[in-house]
């Protein structure tokens, strides 16, 4: 499954956590669910940093990596 995939379906997920209908079961295997998803994602990031960095590395110095701050 694409990162694009994972985080369509982890919105999905947190869109029916905050529904107020959702029985505490559901919800239960609903968070379960979006945790798996979530953990997917950053296993997916940080591959495709390591994949970036790696590419730098072959570049000798040409490009530099800067620190992103999203806060």
């Amino acid at each position: 499954m694409t990162i694009e995939e994972t985080l369509a379906k982890l919105q999905d997920v947190t869109a029916k956590l905050d529904r107020d209908d959702v029985p505490l079961e559901e919800a239960i295997g609903l968070f379960e669910q979006g945790l798996t998803l979530a953990a997917s994602v950053k296993e997916q990031l940080e591959a495709a940093k390591l994949r970036i960095e790696q590419v730098l590395e072959e570049t000798k110095g040409t490009f530099s990596l800067d620190v992103f701050d999203a806060s």
